[in-house]
C-alpha cells in the first residue's frame, strides 16, 4: 500500500467539516459597506413640493451611527422597540439602520391610521421611543392621548416641552462604530403590523437573517434587478413593510436612492422620473393609475428609457399592462405580503415565453409569478391537503421559506400564523400552473357564494378595469334573500371621464352569463382605501350591508 492510499483510507473514514467562516448575518453590514464603497452614491428626498434635499451613502452612515450614539444615551437598550412615524426620506432611512446599529428593534407607524389604531399598535408592541416628523405632529398629539413612550424625537421643530429635536440630538453626539463580531443572526430588527383588514392588525417580527436573505432574492436580474447604475424611485411607503424591503436591496446593491417625501402628486412623481434619470419606481396600483392619467394628459416628460415599474399590494389589471407598454413602460407584479416580509414572487418571462402571442403574455404576466429562491408555494384545500400544480384547481395559497414568518405578536405567548405542517395561511386563493407560476383569483374572504356557485371578484374586477373611462373597481358581495349573496360593483372613474352604471352592466353582460352580472352598479368619485392604499373591501362590505 502507498503512502498516498494509507493516507486515503484514513482520511476516508474521517468526516468532513465546513472550512467555512461564521459570518453572521447583519443589517447594518448592508449600510456599513455602502458607506465605504459607494460613499458618494446619492440619496434625494423631495421633502415638499420643489423642495429637495441630498445626502451622500456616507453622509447617512455617519449620520446612521450618530443616532445610534444618541439613542444609547437615552438609555435605548438592546431589543427595546423605537417607532417612526415618518414619511419617505433620507431621514427616515438613517433611522432605518441607527437604531438596529444600538441593537434596537425598529418599528414603522403607519400615519395614515387612526389615533386609535396607532395607539394600539404601538401598546402591542411595546414601543419606548418615538421618532416622528414634524407635520405629524398633529397626529402624534391625538396618539399621546392614549400612550407615552419614554421619548419622542422630533424631525423638525416641535411643539412639546419633553420633546428631543433630531438635528440637535445628532449633534451631540459622536458617531459609533458599527457593530461587528459575534452576533445571533436571527435577532429581531424590525416590526411591522399587518393592515388589519379583518380584525385588528398583528405584528410580525423581521430578523437580520430574514430581511438580508430576502434583500439578496430581490436584487436579482428577474426580480428588481438593482445594481450601483440603478436609480430607485421608492413611492412605496416606508411604514408600509419596509417598503418592500428596497431600502435595504438598494443600498446592498450601491444604488441611488430618490424618495417622495409626503403626499407626491402623480405629475411630481413623473417630474423625478424624469430629472433623477430613474431607472425603477416601486408602487401600489392607485398611484400607477394616477400616473397613466397624467401620462395620457396634454402634458409630456422626457423619460429615460427603459423605465421598470414594480407594482404591489393589489393586483394591477391586464389594461394596465398593455397602456404602460404603449407608453415604452415596462410594469411588473409579483406577490407578497407583510407576514413574507413582503416579496415571496415575481413575474418574469422565460425564454419559452417569447413567442407567445401579446394576449397571452399580457395574462402571463398579470399573473403573481415565481417564487423567488428558497420560497416554496402550495395550494391546498380545507384540510391543507396539496392540491394538483394544473392551472384549475383552487385553494388556499401557502408557502414557507426563510423570510415567512411562523407567528405573530402575542401576549404573553406568540400567536401560530401557519398550519400544523408549518406552512403560512395566507388566506388567497390560487392556481398554480404546471410550470409554477401562480395566478391569486381571490381572497378567501372575498370568494361569492351565490346560489351555491362561486364567483372570483378579482377575476370581475379586471374584467370592469378594460373599460376605457375607469380609473378603479371593487366587487364584493352584497347579501340576497333568494341567492344568499350576489355580486355589487363599486367603480370609479378616469379624471375627467364619464362613467355610467349602464356602461359597466352592458360591459359584464358582454362576458359574463346572465347569473353572474351584478344586479347592483354603484359609481363613486372614489374608492375607499386602506392606510395602505389598497381597497378597503372591509369597509365596504360594512357600509354596504355585508361585514365579513
Amino acid at each position: 500500500m502507498s503512502d498516498f492510499e494509507a493516507q486515503r483510507a484514513r482520511n476516508a473514514a474521517t468526516p468532513t467539516v465546513t472550512t467555512m467562516m461564521e459570518a453572521p448575518l447583519r443589517v447594518t453590514d448592508i449600510l456599513r459597506r455602502a458607506e465605504a464603497i459607494f460613499a458618494d452614491q446619492r440619496i434625494v428626498s423631495r421633502l415638499a413640493p420643489g423642495v429637495f434635499e441630498t445626502m451622500s451613502f456616507a453622509e447617512a452612515g455617519r449620520a446612521a451611527r450618530c443616532l445610534a450614539s444618541a439613542l444609547t444615551s437615552l438609555g435605548v437598550a438592546p431589543g427595546a422597540r423605537v417607532a417612526t412615524l415618518m414619511w419617505n426620506h433620507g431621514t427616515h432611512l438613517v433611522a432605518y439602520y441607527g437604531i438596529p446599529a444600538c441593537g434596537a428593534v425598529l418599528h414603522t407607524l403607519n400615519p395614515r391610521l387612526s389615533p386609535e389604531e396607532l395607539a394600539y399598535i404601538i401598546a402591542d408592541a411595546g414601543d419606548d421611543v418615538v421618532i416622528v416628523d414634524e407635520d405629524l405632529l398633529p397626529l402624534w398629539r391625538e396618539v399621546e392621548a392614549h400612550v407615552s413612550p419614554r421619548h419622542v424625537i422630533v424631525n423638525g421643530k416641535s411643539d412639546g416641552a419633553d420633546d428631543i429635536a433630531w438635528a440637535d440630538l445628532l449633534e451631540q453626539h459622536e458617531p459609533v462604530d458599527w457593530p461587528q463580531g459575534p452576533f445571533d443572526e436571527n435577532t429581531p430588527v424590525a416590526i411591522c403590523y399587518t393592515s388589519g383588514t379583518t380584525g385588528r392588525p398583528k405584528g410580525v417580527v423581521y430578523s437580520h437573517r430574514s430581511i438580508i436573505l430576502q434583500a439578496f432574492g430581490t436584487i436579482a436580474p428577474d426580480s428588481f434587478n438593482l445594481s450601483a447604475r440603478s436609480v430607485t424611485f421608492t413611492l412605496t411607503p416606508m411604514f408600509h413593510v419596509n417598503a418592500w424591503g428596497v431600502p435595504f436591496a438598494a443600498l446592498m446593491a450601491g444604488s441611488a436612492v430618490v424618495l417622495p417625501g409626503p403626499r407626491v402628486s402623480a405629475d411630481e412623481i413623473l417630474d423625478i422620473i424624469s430629472a433623477e434619470r430613474v431607472s425603477i419606481a416601486f408602487g401600489v396600483p392607485t398611484i400607477w393609475t394616477g400616473v397613466i392619467e397624467a401620462l395620457e394628459s396634454d402634458k409630456s416628460w422626457d423619460l429615460p428609457e427603459n423605465l421598470m415599474l414594480m407594482s404591489g399590494g393589489a393586483a394591477p389589471s391586464p389594461e394596465m399592462f398593455r397602456i404602460f407598454d404603449r407608453h415604452g413602460i415596462y410594469l411588473q407584479t409579483g406577490w407578497g405580503m407583510t407576514e413574507t416580509s413582503p416579496i415571496a414572487s415575481q413575474t418574469w418571462l422565460l425564454p419559452a415565453h417569447d413567442k407567445m402571442d401579446e394576449h397571452a403574455r399580457i395574462k402571463l404576466r398579470a399573473s403573481n409569478g415565481l417564487p423567488l429562491p428558497f420560497i416554496d408555494f402550495r395550494i391546498a384545500d380545507e384540510d391543507s391537503q396539496p392540491l394538483a400544480w394544473d392551472g384549475t384547481s383552487r385553494g388556499e395559497l401557502q408557502c414557507r421559506g426563510p423570510w415567512v414568518t411562523q407567528d405573530y405578536i402575542g401576549h404573553p405567548h406568540p400567536i401560530p400564523a401557519t398550519t400544523p405542517d408549518g406552512w403560512l395561511k395566507t388566506g388567497d386563493v390560487a392556481v398554480i400552473r404546471p410550470d409554477g407560476y401562480v395566478q391569486l383569483v381571490d381572497r378567501l374572504k372575498d370568494l361569492i357564494k351565490s346560489g351555491g356557485e362561486w364567483i372570483s371578484s378579482v377575476d370581475m374586477e379586471n374584467v370592469i378595469a378594460e373599460l376605457a373611462n375607469v380609473a378603479e373597481a371593487a366587487v364584493i358581495a352584497i347579501p340576497d334573500d333568494k341567492w344568499g349573496e350576489r355580486p355589487m360593483a363599486l367603480v370609479s372613474p378616469r379624471a375627467g371621464a364619464t362613467l355610467t352604471a349602464e356602461q359597466v352592466t352592458l360591459h359584464l353582460q358582454a362576458r359574463y352569463p346572465k347569473w353572474m352580472v351584478p344586479d347592483r352598479v354603484e359609481v363613486l368619485d372614489d374608492l375607499p382605501k386602506t392606510g395602505t392604499g389598497k381597497l378597503n373591501k372591509l369597509l365596504m362590505r360594512q357600509t354596504w350591508g355585508l361585514a365579513t
